[in-house]
């Protein structure tokens, strides 16, 4: 069986790609952000094989969005790419509060748990990205990542809220 330590570093992944706006990239960091949601859906078809049956649909829901998302062009509906890989984000949470309680998770367990693990954009950047592709991301479809906008140091200073978010945990976003 996938033991807690794996599906928590499943779900740090998750967690990290959608914090940092990854799916909003363009360009080389647009084809970095794909080729790390397709190998976190394989990560998650091989945890199928070893989970628990009440953890399947969470984890089969989590690779097939994942593998959705991957398969939308970067820099193209960036949004709903977005909204995959919390549709996979949640359903992690949901199999890892689920073991931790081994009973089924609430959504405000789910809920309290991701905005727990949230991470500022900014740094989640600076964490998933590699200096190489800090500013290199062209402005995505929808706006939210501007060129120059994101990557380390290069943010203003204004901000706002960005209610957009799928999850319902506040997020910021450059203005």
């Amino acid at each position: 069986m996938i033991d807690a330590e794996a599906l928590n570093d499943l779900l740090k992944r998750a967690c990290l790609i959608f914090d940092a706006r990854a799916t909003h990239s363009g360009g080389a960091a647009g084809s970095f952000t794909t080729m790390h949601i397709n190998q976190l859906a394989d990560d998650l078809l091989a945890a199928l094989d070893s989970c628990e049956v009440a953890e399947r649909p969470y984890l089969m829901e989590g690779y097939r969005s994942l593998s959705l998302a991957a398969d939308i062009p970067p820099g193209r509906s960036c949004q709903q790419r977005e909204m995959l890989v919390d549709v996979a984000r949640q359903g992690l949470a949901y199999v890892v509060i689920g073991r931790q309680e081994e009973r089924p998770a609430t959504k405000d367990e789910v809920l309290a748990l991701l905005q727990h693990r949230w991470t500022a954009s900014m740094l989640a950047w600076a964490d998933f990205f590699p200096p190489s592709l800090d500013e290199v991301s062209p402005s995505c479809s929808c706006g939210t990542v501007s060129l120059g906008s994101l990557g380390y140091g290069r943010c203003g200073s204004k901000f706002r809220s960005d209610e957009s978010r799928v999850s319902g945990i506040p997020a910021r976003r450059c203005a």
